[in-house]
């Protein structure tokens, strides 16, 4: 079932929000039958996303993330 960008982007913003806060934004989605799927980002954070349409359930899996030092390292 073909759905409209923003549907996507509004059905994914609130379980999106919950787990990784307002600064979540959605990269890309795609549908796969009652699965949605794609990426996303957040402060410090790229991940893949899987939203079942059905149980609203999300899950998710970082593929980038970014800590901050805990000092010099020793290249420097």
């Amino acid at each position: 079932m073909l759905r409209s960008v923003d549907a996507l982007r509004q059905q994914l913003s609130e379980p999106l929000t919950d787990r990784c806060g307002p600064q979540a934004r959605m990269l890309t989605a795609e549908v796969h039958g009652g699965l949605v799927c794609g990426l996303a980002i957040c402060p410090g954070r790229v991940m893949r996303y899987v939203l079942d349409d059905r149980t609203r359930r999300l899950k998710t899996v970082d593929l980038l993330r970014l800590t901050p030092t805990a000092g010099k390292s020793a290249a420097c």
